[in-house]
């Protein structure tokens, strides 16, 4: 559409796909059926009708026309799924995860009241002596009030009392180090690394190129099908089954240069990119004479250690 630029356009799509389950656009040809724009639906306003006994399927929507829902065809809509039951609705991340994430809701509720009541300094306070009632409460009361600041307070002991403080059992120390697990959990369920979530505990990386990758291949790359897969299936015409849409992926592992160096010396040493090629996806003006494809060649033979006064003679033929 007009309306939104490219990156926005797949920002929502794929954020539909997250949070939602499917992402929608509506594929707007001409006459011919060329593609001349798509138009982003928000899936609340998309009704998919799926018969799987028949195996048909179609969408609906009231969006072009407050009178009526319009039917439309799957060639003329986008429908990017990646978690599904059925083959054909899709079911969000959120949705997989919610259990888990309800678990870890409840364990961050768990450890902030944890501190914030003190009970990480829970004892035994011992009184000389018989106390009524009471007195007991009193003492319980004001005890509490002093460490009702997460600890930080202030308790005066008189000379018949004594505190012992009672160490972390290793049920509420589990429990810490579950908020730990929670991180690993939620990275789990969106394919990104801990690393990126800010959870070091077990990181090996040892460049950002590493790093870089791992995201390429296990966060964006089953995005990236998706959507290839797609827009190949709804945006080509039959006469154009040639062609393929690519997402281009050389801008993620623009950050390390020595691995942008390595990239492109081996594209250009093999003719697979020009010089012009590679400084256009650099940002650099062309140069002259730079559009041509070379393979450097060496010839073996002037290579040769020596010179040739070992060589062996040509066996002569014996009839």
């Amino acid at each position: 559409g007009n309306n939104l630029s490219k990156f926005t356009l797949m920002k929502l799509l794929i954020q539909s796909v997250i949070l939602r389950g499917n992402g929608f656009a509506y594929i707007e040809r001409s006459e011919d059926g060329t593609v001349t724009g798509l138009r982003y639906l928000e899936p609340q306003d998309v009704i998919i009708n799926y018969d799987k006994y028949k195996n048909k399927l179609y969408y609906s929507t009231t969006l072009f026309s407050s009178q009526k829902k319009i039917h439309i065809e799957p060639i003329n809509m986008i429908h990017l799924v990646k978690n599904t039951y059925d083959g054909v609705t899709g079911i969000s991340v959120l949705s997989f995860a919610a259990r888990t994430l309800k678990t870890s809701n409840a364990t961050e509720e768990s450890a902030k009241s944890f501190f914030d009541n003190g009970m990480n300094l829970s004892g035994v306070l011992t009184v000389q002596g018989q106390l009524n009632q009471k007195q007991k409460d009193d003492i319980r009361s004001s005890w509490s009030q002093a460490y009702s600041n997460g600890g930080q307070g202030l308790a005066v002991l008189q000379g018949n009392m004594s505190y012992q403080p009672i160490q972390i059992n290793a049920k509420d120390a589990q429990m810490i180090e579950s908020r730990q697990f929670n991180v690993q959990d939620i990275a789990r369920f969106f394919g990104i690394s801990p690393v990126l979530l800010g959870d070091l505990s077990n990181s090996s990386y040892n460049t950002i190129e590493a790093v870089q990758n791992e995201f390429l291949l296990h966060t964006l790359q089953p995005y990236i099908t998706m959507v290839e897969n797609e827009f190949n299936r709804k945006l080509l015409k039959p006469s154009e089954k040639k062609l393929n849409i690519i997402l281009e992926t050389n801008e993620i592992l623009r950050i390390d240069k020595q691995a942008q160096s390595n990239y492109y010396a081996t594209m250009l040493s093999n003719g697979i990119m020009s010089i012009n090629e590679i400084r256009r996806e650099l940002g650099f003006n062309p140069i002259e004479d730079g559009d041509k494809h070379v393979i450097p060649f060496t010839d073996l033979n002037q290579n040769q250690i020596g010179g040739n006064e070992n060589k062996e003679e040509k066996p002569t033929d014996i009839e």
